[in-house]
C-alpha cells in the first residue's frame, strides 16, 4: 500500500444529502439554493484498458489531456435544454469557458475547463460551484474528469459485485463505505464513484460495502478498509458522531478518510481528511423564502424525516425557520428513513392526524412518491400542496407529471458528484494539492415542471447524474 501521510493534508479536508436518502419499496425506486428570484451560489464508453491507460508507474497521474479528452459533444451528458436542468433566469446555467479556476491544465494532474453541459448537470448550473479557490479547483477537476471514457462493463460489473480490480496494475485502492446503500439514490452515488475511480490508472482495486443503518457494521466497514490497507475510504456518516473515533483510526493508519453527506461530522481536516455537501443552510433559507411566497396567508406544513439520529434534519429545520415568516406552522414532523416506505408510513400517520395540510417538507424527492401514495390511500387531494425536496429525481418528476401536476413542487439538485469529488481531491493530495478541509457546492432551487419527467432516463434515473442515460439504462432496466 502507498501511504502518503502529509501533515498539510491533515489541516484541510471536504463538504447531500440526496444520497443520505433511503430504500425504495418496490425495487426500483437526494442540494445548493436561492430560488429563481434568490441568487445563490448536485460516461463513459470504452476503456481503462492497459494501452488506454498506463499505470501510475509508467504515466504518472493521468490527465484528461492525456487519458481522454472527450468534448460535449463527445460525452453522454445532456444538455440545459435536454434535461430540464433550471435556465441562466433561475440559477445561473453555464454558458462556457472561465469557470474561476486558479489552476492551469495538467497541475497536480488534472485539467480545469470542463463543459458547460456537464456544470448544468452535475450542479444545476455555475452557481453550484465552490466559492472557496481550492474546493472550485477540485470541482473543475472533478467534472472534466467525470467526462473521460471509461471502460462502462467493467463499471457495472465493479456495481454488481461491489467492488472490482481494475486491470490497470496501478497500487492504489479505494473504498466506499457507505452507511446505508438500500435505495436508488446511494446506488446512482456508488456508481459515480465507480466512474470516477476508473479513470484513474494509479487506482488498481475498488471496494464497496454497506451498513445498512448499522451503526456497529459501518464502523466495522470503515476499520476493515484502513486494515486492508485501502489508500482512499469515502463515507456517508449515517451513524453520525459515532463513526469519528473510526474515521480518526484509519486516518492514523495512513488512509486518506473522505466523508460526503447533508452536513459533517467531528471536525474536518483533523478527524478525517475532508468533507464535501451542499451549503445545507443555504438550501433549506431558500425552502423557507418560497414556502413563505407561495403560502401568504400562513398556514401548516409537515416534516418528513429521515433516519433517527441524523444531524440534517434538524439543520434543515433550524436554517428553514430563519427566513420562513412566522405564520406557517410546522404542525408534525415524522420518519425513520430516506425511503418511499418510510414516507409513506409517516405521511400516512400526519394524515390522519392533520388531513389539511397546506405544505410538506420532504428532503429526498424519490422517497415523497410514498407520500404521494400516503395521499391517495387516505383519499386526500393533493391540489394546491406545497412541496420543497432537496433532491432532483426522476421517479418524483414523473409521478408528479402522472399525477397531474397539481401539486407546486420545488427541488435543488442531487448533487451526486460529491462522490467523485473525494476521489479527485484525494488524488489531487497525493500529487501534494492543499486540498481545504470542506468542499461546500452551492446551486439553486428550480421548480418542478411537466418537462421534469426525463423520458430518456429509466423510471429509477436521475437528471442530475453524470451517469450516462445509456448505462442508467442499464443499471435500472424497466
Amino acid at each position: 500500500m502507498i501511504r502518503y501521510r502529509r501533515a498539510a493534508a491533515l489541516t484541510c479536508a471536504l463538504g447531500l444529502l440526496v444520497a443520505a436518502c433511503g430504500d425504495d419499496d418496490d425495487g426500483g425506486d437526494a442540494e445548493g439554493i436561492a430560488t429563481e428570484e434568490t441568487e445563490a451560489p448536485a460516461t463513459a464508453d470504452d476503456t481503462a484498458t492497459a494501452e488506454a491507460t498506463a499505470t501510475a508507474e509508467d504515466t504518472g497521474t493521468a490527465t484528461a489531456e492525456d487519458t481522454a479528452t472527450a468534448t460535449a459533444e463527445d460525452t453522454a451528458t445532456a444538455t440545459a435544454e435536454d434535461t430540464g436542468t433550471a435556465t441562466a433566469e433561475d440559477t445561473g446555467t453555464a454558458s462556457a469557458g472561465d469557470w474561476g479556476a486558479t489552476l492551469t491544465d495538467g497541475e497536480y494532474g488534472e485539467t480545469y475547463n470542463p463543459s458547460a453541459a456537464t456544470i448544468d448537470t452535475g450542479m444545476a448550473g455555475p452557481n453550484g460551484l465552490p466559492g472557496e479557490e481550492r474546493a472550485r479547483n477540485i470541482a473543475l477537476a472533478t467534472a472534466a474528469r467525470a467526462e473521460m471514457p471509461v471502460d462502462e462493463d467493467l463499471a457495472m460489473k465493479c456495481w454488481e459485485e461491489n467492488g472490482c480490480e481494475t486491470g490497470t496494475g496501478g497500487e492504489l485502492k479505494v473504498g466506499l463505505a457507505d452507511g446505508f446503500g438500500g435505495n436508488i439514490a446511494r446506488q446512482i452515488f456508488k456508481m459515480e464513484f465507480i466512474l470516477q475511480a476508473l479513470t484513474y490508472p494509479e487506482i488498481g482495486e475498488i471496494g464497496y460495502t454497506d451498513a445498512n443503518l448499522d451503526t456497529q457494521k459501518a464502523i466495522s466497514d470503515v476499520r476493515s478498509f484502513a486494515a486492508r490497507d485501502f489508500d482512499i475510504i469515502i463515507s456517508y456518516p449515517d451513524a453520525g458522531e459515532a463513526l469519528v473515533p473510526a474515521y480518526r483510526a484509519a486516518m492514523e493508519e495512513g488512509s486518506k478518510v473522505i466523508t460526503w453527506s447533508g452536513t459533517k461530522v467531528g471536525e474536518p481536516g483533523v478527524d478525517y481528511f475532508t468533507y464535501s455537501g451542499p451549503d445545507v443552510c443555504a438550501v433549506a433559507r431558500a425552502w423557507g423564502e418560497q414556502f413563505g411566497k407561495e403560502l401568504p396567508d400562513g398556514d401548516d406544513i409537515a416534516i418528513l424525516l429521515g433516519a433517527p439520529g441524523n444531524t440534517l434534519d434538524p439543520l434543515q429545520e433550524e436554517c428553514m425557520t430563519e427566513t420562513m415568516p412566522d405564520n406557517i406552522n410546522i404542525v408534525a414532523r415524522q420518519g425513520e428513513a430516506w425511503s418511499r416506505e418510510s414516507y409513506l408510513e409517516a405521511m400516512s400517520a400526519i394524515l390522519a392526524e392533520y388531513p389539511d395540510l397546506d405544505g410538506v417538507l420532504g428532503s429526498y424527492a424519490d422517497a415523497f412518491v410514498g407520500a404521494m401514495r400516503a395521499y391517495e390511500a387516505a383519499g386526500i387531494p393533493m391540489d394546491g400542496l406545497v412541496t420543497m425536496h432537496q433532491s432532483d429525481d426522476n421517479p418524483f418528476f414523473c409521478a408528479w407529471k402522472d399525477a397531474g401536476g397539481v401539486t407546486t413542487s420545488w427541488t435543488s439538485t442531487a448533487l451526486f458528484m460529491e462522490g467523485r469529488t473525494g476521489i479527485t481531491a484525494a488524488m489531487m493530495a497525493e500529487q501534494g494539492y492543499d486540498v481545504p478541509a470542506e468542499i461546500i457546492f452551492g446551486g439553486g432551487l428550480k421548480p418542478t415542471t411537466m418537462e421534469s419527467c426525463r423520458t430518456d432516463l429509466p423510471p429509477d434515473g436521475s437528471p442530475s447524474s453524470l451517469i450516462s442515460p445509456e448505462l442508467q439504462n442499464r443499471m435500472f432496466p424497466e
